[in-house]
């Protein structure tokens, strides 16, 4: 399996996952040169910019402030969702290191 073949089956697995739990997909980037992979929709949560990856992902400094510069041009949450052994975590994108960043538990509103 390609790299890229891998990467669009974990934004689908993240789309069919936030899709479950009542989102709307608004976008998806493919070959995703843009701060984020997936545009996703929520009547309580709002837009969601969701960046996909692996679970050793981390964005770097200026990959972080992309993402959170197109976040509040629109007025979304900055979230990366990592996908490990079909498992799925999301985490809520700050100006802080990775270590800092709180998990994003659907259930929150």
């Amino acid at each position: 399996m390609s790299t890229a073949t891998s990467g669009r089956a974990r934004e689908y697995k993240v789309r069919d996952h936030l899709i479950a739990q009542g989102f709307e997909l608004i976008m998806r980037a493919a070959g995703s040169k843009g701060p984020a992979d997936i545009a996703m929709a929520h009547e309580a949560h709002g837009l969601a910019l969701v960046q996909v990856g692996t679970a050793g992902k981390a964005l770097g400094p200026a990959d972080r402030a992309r993402l959170l510069r197109a976040a509040h041009l629109c007025s979304a949450l900055p979230v990366l969702a990592t996908v490990h052994r079909g498992a799925i975590t999301y985490r809520i994108v700050t100006n802080e290191t990775p270590r800092h960043w709180a998990a994003w538990e659907l259930g929150e509103s």
